[in-house]
Formats: structure tokens, C-alpha cells, sequence
């Protein structure tokens, strides 16, 4: 009889030890399913920016939009302004402006439509119409050295390995004006936070009009 309860007994004490280990493996596995699927989420949010220039931005035949870059009527200025001065008074206009992919005019802007609507206003020149139009025009004159940036130039991004894909006008203090993405609007952002990683040259604004 002493045996049989000293038997059942360590039964008993091996099927909890197993149920509680097995316990153990349900929650360390449910534990890196949730982290598993919170990194994606999180990876997923963070190529948003990606996503919505080099994916979705090349669905899209800009040769098939209504763009009229040159209703940009050039300023007339009755007071002398530097070059630098009237970019940057021109673009904070639009601060607050919805993005709108193809957007080149006040009701809306995307990124290089901000640019080129801007340059145009102050300068009555028109540069190229996308982002990688106007990267590659001035390709071999991209200056990298942020020491060296000075009010109105164009500040452009890229994704890592991939080709340039963003632009927007520095303004002062390490901050530049640009369209992000979609269900965004035109602001002020800095360029030591999320953006340095994806500096990819500056273009002076002098020799664009020069």
C-alpha cells in the first residue's frame, strides 16, 4: 500500500512538473509571437515614408497629370531682397498646405511640386518637375557637408541603398520646409532627428540660378 502512494504520489509530482513546463513554453512562445508581431508593426510604420516614394510614387505616370508649373506667376519685389531671402519668405507661405501626390500649386503640394512652384514664384525658373529629375541635374554638384548649408538650398533624402527620393528648402537653425507624404501638409521639420540618416546632399541655391 506504501508503495502504490509513493508511486502515485511521484506520478503526481511528474504530471505537474510536465503540464507546469509545457505552461512555461505556451507563455515564453506567446511572449515572441506578440514581440514578433509588434516588430513588424513597428517596421511597418517606420517604412511608411519608404513605401509611400518608392512604391507608390511609381504607380503613378506624372506624364499623364495636369501640371501648370508655370502659372507661377513670378513676384515682383518693390524693396531689393536677397535670392535667399525671397525663397524663404515664398515657401513659408505655404506652411500648412495639404501634400497632394502631383500637387504643384498652392491647393496642394507633393514634395518636388513645392520646390519647383517656389523657384518659379521668386525667380521666374523652371527646374525640373520631380524629385529625381531635379537630383540628377545637379548630381555632380551635390555638396554633402551640412557645415556648409546656407538659407534656400535644396536639401535632398534618400532611403537606405536606394535612389534619391525626397527634397525640401532649408531654412534655418537645421531645419528645412518640405511636403512629407500623404496625409500630411507642408511644415518645418528638423534635420537631426529621423531625416539625418537619410541625407543625400544638398544643392546650392546659387548656382541653380546661376
Amino acid at each position: 500500500m506504501k508503495q502504490s502512494l509513493i508511486f502515485i504520489f511521484c506520478l503526481y509530482i511528474f504530471s505537474f512538473n510536465l503540464l507546469y513546463s509545457q505552461d512555461l513554453d505556451s507563455i515564453f512562445n506567446s511572449i515572441e509571437r506578440n514581440h514578433e508581431e509588434s516588430s513588424n508593426n513597428i517596421d511597418q510604420l517606420f517604412d511608411f515614408y519608404s513605401d509611400d516614394f518608392n512604391l507608390w510614387k511609381d504607380k503613378v505616370d506624372l506624364s499623364k497629370l495636369s501640371l501648370k508649373p508655370e502659372e507661377a506667376i513670378s513676384n515682383n519685389y518693390s524693396i531689393f531682397v536677397t535670392n535667399r531671402e525671397k525663397v524663404i519668405e515664398e515657401v513659408v507661405k505655404y506652411l500648412g498646405v495639404p501634400y497632394i501626390w502631383g500637387g504643384s500649386n498652392p491647393d496642394g503640394f507633393d514634395c518636388s511640386g513645392l520646390i519647383q512652384w517656389t523657384i518659379k514664384k521668386t525667380h521666374n525658373i523652371l527646374i525640373p518637375r520631380t524629385t529625381k529629375l531635379q537630383s540628377t541635374k545637379w548630381k555632380k554638384q551635390l555638396s554633402f557637408n551640412l557645415k556648409s548649408i546656407k538659407l534656400g538650398d535644396l536639401i535632398f533624402f534618400k532611403q537606405e541603398n536606394g535612389p534619391i527620393s525626397h527634397v525640401g528648402i532649408y531654412s534655418g537653425e537645421d531645419s528645412f520646409i518640405h511636403a512629407p507624404n500623404r496625409d500630411d501638409v507642408v511644415k518645418k521639420s528638423k534635420i537631426y532627428n529621423y531625416w539625418i540618416g537619410k541625407f543625400a546632399g544638398f544643392m546650392s541655391l546659387d548656382l541653380i540660378l546661376n
